[in-house]
């Protein structure tokens, strides 16, 4: 089953989501400037959200350079028997076995945030990365325990190839080299036991330990649906103890800090266009543990956790979190993505007569109506949610519901997998 998500979400002012000089994101579309989320913030954002802690509990991954360090504080364990220089070798060969390259692009092109990316502080120079691996990578929370009772286990089977493994020894036998390769395999099949958020968002790196995983759900940058100015914030701060302590009463009054050049504020407003998919089939191939139930539950979730989760930058400042107004689902077993992003070709705009989120949900409804039917599967059912300004009404065969219990509800029994008939 293949599920798609199109969203439209009016966002006050803020800067949820910044560039490096410290501007909301941005890029240029039908000719105009729009506002931009990144898909690597919006994932991060949803995999850490409530709805996934409350779905899938504490058996979430975590993105992170220490893994070297996490599996030495395994081996810090009396069972093991491993004194503490041992541990800074082990923690350099495991190092050793991620490239600091850039991964290819190959099966997730943005992985989820920067994932198998070089990391910033591995590219300083003179730093001690003996703790740490150079690329940021998922990993379930048990795999670090994995690791080293592998390590334990090659330890004592295979002193010699051991000591080659770790840095104790140049030389190797073939021997050797055959439980060293044993052993890294042994390692990559470990890593072969997901999670749902690894399922959901992939993983990317160029280490032979840890096997890549291709993402059951596509994330698009959310934009704009109009053309977006981004302005700044001139602001002041003031010294409530001022007045007790100036000696003068010119010195009691004004600001005691005037913002300006690197401390003024960037922002932006925009009613944004979201848009994402999911593949039940790759989770199920990814989790072959997992009942077609519990396959089918993922979805619910990923719609819920994308309508409620809101980038948390710059948020003591602005307050800015939102709901959307419009939520349509589309689900089909022909797997065909395609984002209505085009909707919004031609620039909507808004004005004192024209509210921006109702002609965007207007050019929406017209785009499903009049283009999408054209390409669609004939197979695909559609569920909508809309309030408020972009209430519309679709000419498309769909199902209306009235709040996001029903459409969650609605989108589970939409994925609930054919029953086959028995003779």
């Amino acid at each position: 089953m293949f599920v798609q998500i199109h969203m439209l979400q009016s966002v006050p002012p803020g800067n949820v989501n910044r560039d490096d000089t410290g501007q909301p994101k941005k890029c240029l579309f039908g000719g105009v400037t729009r506002g931009r989320i990144s898909s690597q913030c919006l994932k991060r954002n949803i995999r850490h959200s409530i709805q996934f802690k409350e779905a899938f509990g504490e058996d979430l991954a975590s993105r992170t350079e220490y893994l070297p360090q996490m599996v030495a504080d395994e081996l810090k364990d009396a069972k093991f028997e491993v004194p503490q220089d041992e541990l800074e070798e082990i923690m350099k060969a495991i190092t050793g076995k991620f490239s600091r390259s850039e991964p290819r692009s190959g099966t997730d092109d943005d992985g989820d945030e920067t994932d198998g990316q070089v990391s910033a502080q591995s590219k300083s120079s003179g730093t001690d990365r003996s703790g740490r691996t150079p690329q940021l990578v998922f990993f379930p929370p048990p795999f670090a325990g994995r690791i080293a009772g592998l390590i334990g286990a090659f330890r004592a089977s295979s002193p010699e190839a051991y000591k080659k493994f770790i840095g104790q020894r140049n030389k190797a036998t073939k021997d050797d080299d055959a439980a060293t390769r044993r052993f890294i395999n042994s390692i990559n099949l470990a890593s072969r036991k997901l999670t749902v958020d690894i399922a959901l968002f992939g993983r990317m790196t160029t280490s032979d330990l840890v096997e890549n995983v291709e993402a059951a759900t596509q994330v698009a940058h959310a934009i704009s649906t109009h053309e977006v100015i981004i302005e700044s914030d001139y602001f002041t701060a003031m010294d409530d103890k001022r007045s007790d302590y100036a000696s003068t009463q010119m010195g009691a009054t004004g600001a005691a800090f005037l913002g300006s050049g690197d401390t003024e504020t960037f922002f932006n407003s925009a009613v944004y266009y979201k848009y994402l998919n999911l593949d039940l089939d790759a989770v199920g191939r990814h989790l072959p543990s997992l009942s077609p139930e519990q396959v089918t539950a993922t979805a619910g979730v990923l719609v819920s956790a994308a309508t409620l989760t809101h980038p948390t930058g710059k948020q003591n400042s602005f307050a800015n979190a939102t709901f959307p107004e419009l939520v349509l689902v589309e689900t089909s077993r022909t797997k065909r993505p395609v984002s209505y992003a085009n909707a919004f070709l031609q620039a909507v705009e808004g004005g004192a007569t024209r509210n921006l989120m109702a002609e965007s949900a207007n050019a929406l409804g017209r785009y499903v109506d009049e283009v999408a039917i054209a390409f669609s599967p004939s197979d695909v059912t559609r569920v909508l949610l809309s309030v408020g300004a972009a209430s519309i009404t679709l000419q498309v065969d769909h199902q209306r519901v009235k709040s996001l219990d029903e459409l969650v509800r609605t989108v589970g029994l939409m994925c609930i997998p054919e029953k086959v008939a028995t003779p």
